[in-house]
């Protein structure tokens, strides 16, 4: 279940709480009536979804909780028995029949008119699912009607983010929260609250294996809970095949039919090595290492990103990053498991990568270049004895001397706020630090 503990969101709950403060004050209109809440299963949507019931409950404002992965005919009905149990007459409701609208819909969206009309009501739904298109229809054309009323707050639970596309007065007035791992001191927090012994090797274990996801926080807890010691070597493997078999097979993977579930993991596993990935990237590591995944022609690869969110939920574009990613909570639990089951596979796939960039950086200029540059210098990280890796380094910073001032500059920008590449270099990072002062002057 997703979310035991709670911990952390101050941000989220900020916001959510000044949306039910202006929903009790009627002489104020709310500037985010939906939220909707993003990211990975188990990061703990639902359990800040229970966070604004139970302020719900706290302040006596009515609340619907409802679960879109149940079905339209089943949300519909659970939307208008629980607006009954706060004694609204539905025998009162217009029934407009201009509206296309099932009887079902209609009747869902004149109960929950009628429970915010009394002053004020908050509606969550979690389990969205972005992929559902007429799912997502349903719910558009219900917000389109509910949100002409100013007393409703709205929200939103989902893997990934809804885009209602088709209605436009609904997007304008959404506020996506996309919502990520803990940080370290909210980790602590959390296994805090576990009420466990755990001493600092185990502590820090935990948090370098999560990276603070909070689904693969409560695997490991339990798991140690029931006896296993991730000191011990054999203990440290069952608790890793624990992780992927709740995290993966039985998460991300829990859409697909059994017989397919093994193939898309390998292929996740394959395209969590890369930080990001273009299309040309994509084909030559499927060409390289999981033929089986081959396209018949390079236009055929253009449909596979989307083909792997649609059914796992956890790869889609990054701006940020130019490039399709595997989310980042999954990403490093298939790292992790390719690094200690596989590693002679782990470090050729690093050193694989590190070509490819290397190789692109010489065909690009620009921002991509800085791109292909800095991801060459994490796959290296992986990849080159130290010897070797320190002198990239010297050659890399002396190659940036040349680069444009805006290029020096983006990668210096870049390079210090990425924690990620900073913990690959290892001793290597103030060495890497060190230089890129010397690129300022």
């Amino acid at each position: 279940m997703e979310g035991e503990l709670f911990v952390n969101r101050e941000f989220e709950l900020h916001l959510i709480d000044e949306a039910l403060q202006t929903l009790q004050d009627r002489q104020r209109l709310l500037r985010t009536p939906v939220v909707e809440l993003c990211g990975v299963r188990g990061i703990g949507k639902t359990a800040l979804l229970r966070q604004v019931q139970q302020r719900c409950q706290a302040t006596d404002v009515p609340f619907i909780w409802a679960e879109a992965g149940r079905g339209e005919s089943l949300l519909e009905r659970q939307i208008v028995e629980q607006v009954q149990r706060y004694r609204v007459n539905l025998s009162r409701a217009e029934m407009d029949s201009s509206e296309m609208l099932g009887p079902g819909l209609q009747r869902a969206v004149e109960a929950l008119r009628l429970l915010a009309q009394r002053g004020r009501a908050v509606l969550l739904v979690d389990a969205v699912d972005a992929g559902n298109e007429r799912q997502v229809r349903w719910l558009e054309t219900l917000l389109r009607e509910l949100l002409k009323e100013y007393t409703l707050f709205v929200v939103l639970a989902s893997p990934r983010l809804v885009s209602f596309e088709r209605e436009r007065s609904v997007a304008r007035k959404v506020t996506v929260l996309e919502l990520g791992p803990l940080d370290r001191p909210s980790c602590d927090v959390y296994l805090q609250k576990v009420g466990l012994p755990l001493d600092a090797e185990v502590r820090e274990l935990i948090f370098s294996w999560t990276r603070g996801y909070p689904l693969a926080m409560e695997v490991l807890t339990e798991a140690i809970r029931g006896g296993l010691d991730p000191r011990q070597p054999a203990d440290r493997l069952q608790l890793l095949q624990l992780l992927i078999e709740r995290v993966v097979r039985q998460g991300v993977l829990h859409k697909l039919p059994a017989e397919e579930r093994s193939a898309y993991e390998r292929l996740l596993r394959l395209l969590s090595v890369p930080r990001r990935f273009n299309l040309l990237m994509l084909q030559e590591l499927i060409e390289q290492f999981a033929p089986e995944w081959a396209r018949e022609s390079p236009l055929a690869y253009f449909f596979l990103p989307r083909e792997l969110n649609d059914r796992t939920e956890v790869v889609r574009w990054h701006l940020d990053r130019a490039g399709y990613a595997v989310e980042g909570p999954v990403r490093w639990l298939f790292l992790l498991a390719l690094q200690i089951e596989q590693p002679e596979q782990f470090a050729l796939l690093h050193r694989w990568l590190a070509t490819f960039n290397q190789r692109l950086a010489g065909r690009v200029n620009g921002s991509d270049r800085i791109r292909y540059l800095r991801e060459w210098l994490y796959h290296s990280a992986f990849s080159l004895e130290s010897a070797a890796l320190a002198e990239g380094i010297r050659e890399l910073l002396a190659t940036l001397s040349w680069e444009t001032a805006e290029a020096r500059v983006q990668f210096v920008e870049e390079v210090r706020q990425d924690q990620e590449l900073l913990e690959a270099l290892g001793q290597h990072a103030q060495d890497m630090l060190t230089g890129l002062q010397a690129l300022e002057h």
